[in-house]
C-alpha cells in the first residue's frame, strides 16, 4: 500500500489537488507506519520535479522534518545528486537550525556553482548562501 500511496502522491505533483491530498496522503502513510525509511522515496519524487511547488513547507517536508537531524545525510545526498528548488530550501532551514553548519553550507554552494543546475535552484541557492 506504500508504494500505491507514493505513487499517487507522485501523480498529483502540479495539480490544484497536491496540497489537499498531499496531506491526505501523508496522514494514509503515517496511519500506516511509515516512517523515516519512506524520507528517500519522498525526496526521489521531488528529484524527478525539480521546480515544482510542494507548499511551505507542505506535508511533505513537515513529514521528513519529523526525522530531524536523522533525515540529514538523506537530504544532502539528494542535493548532491539532483537539486531542487524545494530540498535547497529544505537545507536551508536546517543550516538555520543547526550549530555545525559548514558541511551544509558547502553543499548549497556547491548547488550555486554547478552550471548543469537549472538557473532559478542556482539563484536561489546564492540567494541562500546571501543570508
Amino acid at each position: 500500500m506504500t508504494e500505491e500511496l507514493l505513487r499517487q502522491l507522485e501523480e498529483l505533483i502540479g495539480t490544484d489537488e497536491f496540497e489537499y491530498r498531499s496531506e491526505e496522503i501523508m496522514e494514509q502513510l503515517e496511519d500506516e507506519g511509515a516512517g523515516i525509511e519512506i524520507t528517500e522515496s519522498l525526496l526521489s519524487i521531488m528529484e524527478r520535479h525539480p521546480l515544482d511547488d510542494y507548499g511551505m513547507p507542505g506535508a511533505m517536508t513537515h513529514f521528513i522534518e519529523r526525522f530531524y537531524p536523522d533525515f540529514l545525510p538523506s537530504l544532502i545526498a539528494s542535493v548532491k545528486r539532483r537539486p531542487t528548488a524545494h530540498t535547497v530550501w529544505m537545507l536551508q532551514r536546517c543550516i538555520n537550525a543547526v550549530s555545525d553548519k559548514e558541511e551544509l553550507i558547502a553543499v548549497l554552494r556547491d548547488v550555486a556553482d554547478d552550471s548543469s543546475v537549472e538557473q532559478i535552484i542556482r539563484d536561489e541557492a546564492n540567494s541562500f548562501l546571501k543570508r
